[in-house]
């Protein structure tokens, strides 16, 4: 006889939220509170499962509550206040070309902060702590939901946070992200806009502290919360290092072997938002049925609001660096959730 046991509380109150939200009475609030119990307990692994298992509406919608859930704490207070919370943000900025390593990325705390205040319009009381040199992808790659909500909580707290990264490594993609956290906002919500004029004074008075930065200010945006960051950070690294492992693999080839041997690049099509990509080596020449000589493992991205061939044209434009340019791109269907 099967055996079955009920999932825990936390796992039920998941899927009642998503089910909430199928039928259009979701409480924001209450998922939120959701989504952070499972990054308390450790579960992020959990919640990006289920990511990847919804439909495509349903997984931008948790896409982005995670980030939000990660990204701001409410604020304890005296129960007659108004709500306050910590919000922990990033300016994805750009870098100079061929810069010298190692990079000091070093930017002034106390003058960013001003400039932050300024340039993206904050109201009065509310407090900027930022960190005091700029993130390459590499060295975000590697946190997690849960470690930039810890960190907040710390903040949130008033109590002695430390670097959200203790070491900078060197970048793969020419870009440096500016984390700050803002303190006291009145919701949890970010500027959604930045006016020219803005843009440019913040770039400009970032570039006179850290002359590694790119003055290009059409490449800056509006802020975000820090996890779309990671997300960022991960999909630059992760593709990286697919194509480094590739190409590594295809060297190796005896020269005839690889001569003839086509790279397949694989994305799965699965929601638009949370898939695995990966690649494989084909000898032509072998039997139909021996299957690649060579397949990788998969690699997790983030496609939210990306186009589906995106994986797949990154990952060709490092082969063909390699010298590689024998390949195929493969959108690999799936079945409807």
């Amino acid at each position: 006889m099967l055996s079955w046991s009920r999932p825990d509380p936390l796992t039920r109150d998941l899927v009642h939220l998503i089910n909430a939200r199928r039928h259009d009475h979701g409480d924001t609030d209450a998922a939120i509170d959701t989504l952070q119990a499972f990054l308390e307990q450790g579960r992020e692994y959990d919640l990006l499962t289920v990511l990847a298992a919804l439909d495509e509406d349903m997984a931008e919608w948790l896409f982005d509550l995670l980030a939000e859930a990660s990204c701001s704490v409410l604020i304890d207070g005296p129960a007659d206040d108004k709500l306050s919370y910590a919000i922990m943000a990033a300016l994805e900025l750009p870098l100079q070309a061929n810069l010298a390593h190692p990079l000091k990325l070093k930017i002034d705390p106390v003058a960013t902060a001003d400039l932050l205040h300024r340039h993206l319009r904050l109201s009065a009381g509310t407090v900027v702590r930022v960190e005091s040199r700029l993130l390459t992808d590499s060295t975000l790659e590697p946190l997690s939901l849960q470690g930039l909500n810890d960190h907040l909580s710390t903040v949130a707290d008033s109590q002695r946070a430390t670097s959200i990264a203790a070491r900078l490594y060197p970048p793969v993609e020419s870009t440096a992200f500016l984390f700050f956290e803002l303190i006291g906002v009145p919701d949890s919500g970010l500027p959604d806009s930045l006016e020219d004029r803005h843009r440019r004074a913040l770039l400009e008075g970032l570039v006179a502290q850290c002359p590694e930065l790119a003055l290009a200010p059409d490449m800056i945006e509006a802020p975000v919360y820090a996890a779309y960051a990671i997300f960022d950070a991960q999909n630059a690294v992760r593709l990286h290092r697919l194509a480094d492992e590739t190409a590594a693999v295809w060297r190796d080839l005896d020269p005839l072997v690889r001569a003839r041997t086509i790279v397949h690049l694989h994305t799965q099509c699965g929601n638009g938002v949370y898939m695995p990509v990966w690649t494989d080596l084909f000898d032509p020449e072998l039997p139909e049925d021996h299957g690649p000589v060579w397949t990788s493992p998969d690699v997790w991205i983030f496609t939210a609001d990306l186009p589906i061939e995106w994986p797949g044209e990154m990952l060709t434009n490092r082969l063909l660096a390699e010298g590689c340019t024998r390949f195929e791109n493969h959108i690999v269907e799936t079945p409807d959730n």
